[in-house]
């Protein structure tokens, strides 16, 4: 049996993927009613960043942080918002579940990385990961078998990358990894905040939103695939490593695809049946062969 720490490590990364996938749900509507994506991600950081402060002031949460962890925050905060601006992009020229699907050739980027930190991953992981990844690739694969719009593929590769760096900037920085996980979501979408304001050129292009319905969805979006998916994405990581957190996120892809199905009426050909069925088996494979302590 695995120590109950590890298990909620596991039990936070399938919660982190499943929401984060939830990000074309709330996310298409608003793009596709003409608002620009900085635009967007600026309302979805900022509900967010107002939500969890109310929260913490009423729970009696840690705010104050020093200049260094502040500091630290910012490179981790300003990772996280470009992941999400490349992604969100990404969905302008390709399908959004196929997109979420791409941006899961980040797990060989962290375990890759991770070997300069002296974390060699186990066979088993490896087994995982490509595993995860191959059927990543077969989700990215149209009915014809050819790949699409390569700008897209491009974007979603940037997001990855982005993607590995915070996992592994949280896994790796003790002075962020000592932050509770709140403190550490609050602050990242705090900076993320800021970021996407001066994207905005300080607001003078800044959009109002096109109608009530897609408030309610930055509403979905900011606590969602926002707020709960990165508190829980910082737990799996501080109790199972950048690692194996990054090979439990591949459970995004698999809601990006049933929402793009059941609500976008995306194709479901046979090589994403068979992209799920991989993914799956990589998920199920790493938590059954993981030994206890490792």
């Amino acid at each position: 049996m695995k120590n109950k720490s590890t298990w909620w490590g596991y039990l936070a990364g399938i919660l982190s993927g499943i929401t984060y996938g939830m990000n074309p749900l709330f996310g298409v509507p608003v793009l596709n009613k003409g608002l620009d994506v900085n635009s967007l991600l600026f309302y979805r950081y900022g509900m967010a960043v107002l939500l969890m402060l109310v929260f913490m002031l009423v729970a009696g949460k840690q705010l104050k942080i020093s200049w260094k962890q502040f500091g630290l925050m910012t490179i981790v905060g300003t990772l996280f918002t470009l992941c999400s601006i490349t992604l969100f992009i990404s969905y302008k020229f390709i399908p959004s579940g196929i997109a979420t699907s791409v941006l899961y050739v980040y797990p060989i980027m962290v375990a890759v990385i991770m070997m300069f930190f002296g974390q060699r991953s186990s066979w088993q992981t490896w087994v995982s990961i490509f595993a995860g990844v191959a059927g990543a690739v077969l989700l990215s694969l149209n009915g014809e078998g050819g790949l699409i719009d390569w700008r897209g593929i491009v974007l979603v590769v940037l997001s990855g990358l982005c993607y590995t760096l915070f996992i592994i900037f949280v896994n790796q920085s003790k002075e962020v990894k000592a932050l509770p996980n709140l403190t550490l979501t609050f602050y990242c979408f705090l900076i993320g905040t800021i970021v996407l304001f001066f994207f905005t050129k300080c607001g003078m292009e800044l959009n109002r939103m096109p109608d009530a319905s897609c408030w309610l969805n930055v509403i979905g979006l900011a606590i969602l695939p926002t707020a709960l998916a990165t508190i829980t994405l910082a737990a799996a990581t501080k109790k199972i490593g950048a690692t194996k957190t990054s090979v439990m996120g591949i459970l995004e892809p698999l809601t990006a695809i049933f929402i793009g199905v059941a609500v976008f009426h995306e194709p479901f050909t046979l090589n994403v049946a068979i992209g799920v069925v991989l993914i799956l088996f990589s998920i199920l494979f790493m938590i059954l062969t993981t030994k206890k302590g490792e």
